[in-house]
């Protein structure tokens, strides 16, 4: 089940999680990791809102609260540079998930706005510092930052000095 393919034991309640989501998409689970008592699976874009609907929906998973979902940008990976992670709480069950998204620059993904009414504004903010679209979200604009901004901050290639947006950027080392 491991990234490097060794035997893990799963806590009891998380049992139940990796069970389910294995019975429900099999090998449509790109791959899976457990940390410090957290599952974490690795799903294809297309794959993405069929099982974040099922572990919210599910009778036995129940993963009614959405905690966080955010994106990052790993240039060095030429084909699918970013990510798109999405944490998960069960609150009946007292189990949390992790699922993370690969994608190539331009690829969408469908809003999960209309299961979570917090993934609103954690889709804006991860389209506004990243660039990451999602498809059929109510209101994808910018959020933390000035209206005229060009560019995605937090992507590893958004320049750290000179003109950003109509804005001067200066070096500030040690002037703060």
């Amino acid at each position: 089940m491991g990234a490097n393919g060794e035997n893990i034991e799963i806590p009891g309640a998380v049992k139940t999680v990796f069970a389910k989501l294995e019975e429900e998409f099999g090998e449509r689970l790109l791959d899976s990791s457990l940390f410090r008592g957290e599952l974490t699976f690795v799903i294809a874009p297309g794959d993405y809102l069929d099982i974040l609907t099922f572990c919210k929906e599910s009778e036995d998973l129940k993963f009614d609260r959405l905690d966080c979902l955010m994106g990052n940008h790993f240039p060095e990976r030429e084909d699918k540079p970013f990510q798109v992670l999405v944490h998960l709480v069960s609150q009946p069950n007292n189990t949390r998930l992790r699922l993370k998204v690969l994608l190539a620059e331009g690829e969408k993904l469908p809003t999960l706005s209309g299961l979570w009414r917090s993934a609103d504004w954690d889709e804006r903010e991860t389209w506004e510092m990243y660039g990451i679209e999602f498809d059929g979200h109510p209101d994808l604009r910018r959020l933390l930052t000035v209206s005229d901004l060009e560019g995605f901050p937090l992507r590893k290639d958004f320049p750290l000095e000179g003109t950003v947006g109509g804005r001067v950027r200066t070096n500030l080392k040690g002037k703060i």
